[in-house]
């Protein structure tokens, strides 16, 4: 791997891990469509853990309250962590082989786009952080387990799901990115044995790609805040119809 795939590779995951356009989907097809094959397993947990350390930084305080005046926040969260967990480990082999397929990335960008809309059309914007219970959580949890397959954003399963629940924005953006935090932790721990293929991989692409990754993780989490909370999800929606439709026509006109 070149450092100019790296920092290619580490921006794509920052821009498309928390806009609700999915990050999985956009590696499968930029490496089938660029042919970036010898990409490691290491160089993936390595980015997702740049992303982890955006979600910390851009959310400090949310965090640091958790430990306070929103405790009570806790339990949904835990509650929430449950789907992805379970089907992470049931699944988890189907899911890998969903990551070598373009065709199964197209249909969860077209879904994305569809619970991006409906989740817009059903916001109703009246229940604080503070409202969410277990229950929430648990639903929420549910849209971010579905995430797991590659096409379907996380990001925008978890913030429309949110918005659908009632949730005001600023709260449906804060809960989703608090409930990421724990899942991509938690994923790039079960992975972290990969990070021993490090020895074997140029330090030059993952330290740009690190570093790639973690800036523009930063950039989509203020950009997508400020898309929620100036309702054009919309435009988020179309953008994954666009890429998921011609990703099928290409199939059909035989491009791979």
């Amino acid at each position: 791997m070149t450092a100019i795939e790296g920092i290619g590779l580490g921006v794509l995951q920052g821009v498309t891990e928390f806009l609700p356009v999915s990050s999985s989907g956009h590696l499968v097809l930029a490496k089938w469509l660029f042919g970036i094959e010898g990409a490691p397993v290491a160089m993936d947990v390595l980015l997702h853990a740049a992303s982890l350390v955006a979600i910390v930084i851009f959310f400090s305080r949310e965090i640091l309250a958790l430990a306070t005046v929103r405790r009570r926040l806790i339990p949904p969260l835990l509650v929430g962590t449950v789907p992805a967990a379970v089907l992470g480990l049931l699944l988890k082999d189907h899911f890998e082989g969903l990551f070598e397929n373009p065709m199964g990335v197209a249909v969860g960008l077209l879904l994305t786009g569809t619970v991006l809309w409906v989740g817009e059309r059903l916001a109703t914007d009246s229940r604080p952080l503070d409202s969410v219970g277990v229950e929430t959580g648990f639903w929420i949890g549910l849209a971010q387990a579905i995430g797991l397959a590659p096409g379907v954003s996380r990001s925008g399963m978890t913030v429309g799901a949110g918005l659908a629940a009632g949730l005001e924005r600023k709260a449906a953006v804060t809960f989703a990115f608090l409930l990421g935090a724990l899942a991509i932790g938690g994923a790039t721990l079960l992975k972290s044995k990969a990070i021993l293929e490090l020895g074997a991989v140029s330090p030059l692409p993952l330290a740009l790609g690190f570093i790639a990754s973690l800036l523009a993780s930063l950039g989509a989490l203020a950009l997508l805040s400020l898309v929620v909370r100036r309702k054009c999800l919309a435009v988020f929606a179309m953008y994954c119809y666009l890429v998921g439709a011609a990703v099928l026509l290409a199939k059909l006109a035989r491009a791979w």
